[in-house]
């Protein structure tokens, strides 16, 4: 795995919301896992003006987001669920009905991805302890659907999002490793020097699920991108 190095973050996210649009128009119908918070949000803002300026329709897109806190209620401002709603599917017009949000207590969340036949593009970011979604460090290749406990580093990083540690929630609900695997094209970006240490283990450890993000490069589809912070120093 060689990952695209890029001198601004920007040209990432240009790049990827290139991709999908193009994906989109292709094909109309697509499937996309959707990752939230400040790493891809200026992806969806391109796609947002994309659809504008050049008339894309993203109606026949379904989405599937990639993990939930728990212990949270529904309506509570920090939700995944209310974030893409805010950030993706409302700039873009796509239906409630399009929009498929993993929460407490779901069953069958893997079959109704298969039901949609598929992931076609999964984004992705990944957390200074080496997680992917909510995978933290431990989770097996073998990782499906499920609750899990949030590793203190991840809580520490969403502390002042949620105005301070004691209210970030202990727990989640995240896609597995393997359900992320099986989607057919992986899109990972990663900026700020906050990254450099954790990607050049991405990139150099063994696979493994001391780091769960090193799974990645198992995937036949995988491009990295990296702003030149994040890029591990030789």
């Amino acid at each position: 795995m060689t990952p695209i190095v890029v001198a601004r973050r920007e040209e990432a996210e240009i790049a990827l919301a290139r991709e999908i649009v193009a994906l989109v128009q292709e094909r109309h119908r697509v499937v996309i896992g959707l990752a939230t918070g400040s790493t891809p949000v200026g992806v969806y803002r391109e796609l947002a003006r994309l659809r504008v300026q050049e008339d894309v329709d993203f109606g026949a897109v379904e989405t599937f987001n990639l993990d939930e806190y728990l212990d949270l209620p529904s309506d509570h401002l920090q939700t995944f669920a209310r974030w893409t709603r805010e950030h993706f599917h409302a700039p873009l017009r796509i239906s409630s009905e399009r929009a498929h949000f993993i929460e407490a207590g779901i069953d069958g969340y893997e079959q109704l991805i298969q039901d949609a036949g598929g992931i076609d593009l999964q984004i992705l970011g990944i957390g200074r302890n080496g997680h992917i979604a909510f995978n933290e460090p431990g989770s097996t290749r073998e990782s499906r659907t499920r609750e899990v406990e949030l590793h203190p580093w991840t809580r520490e990083d969403a502390a002042a999002a949620f105005g301070g540690l004691a209210t970030v929630p202990h727990r989640a609900i995240t896609m597995g490793v393997a359900t992320i695997l099986e989607a057919r094209r992986l899109r990972v970006l990663a900026f700020g020097s906050r990254k450099a240490e954790i990607m050049k283990r991405v990139l150099e450890d063994a696979i493994g699920p001391e780091v769960p993000a090193t799974f990645l490069r198992e995937h036949r589809d995988l491009v990295l991108w990296l702003d030149r912070e994040a890029a591990p120093k030789a």
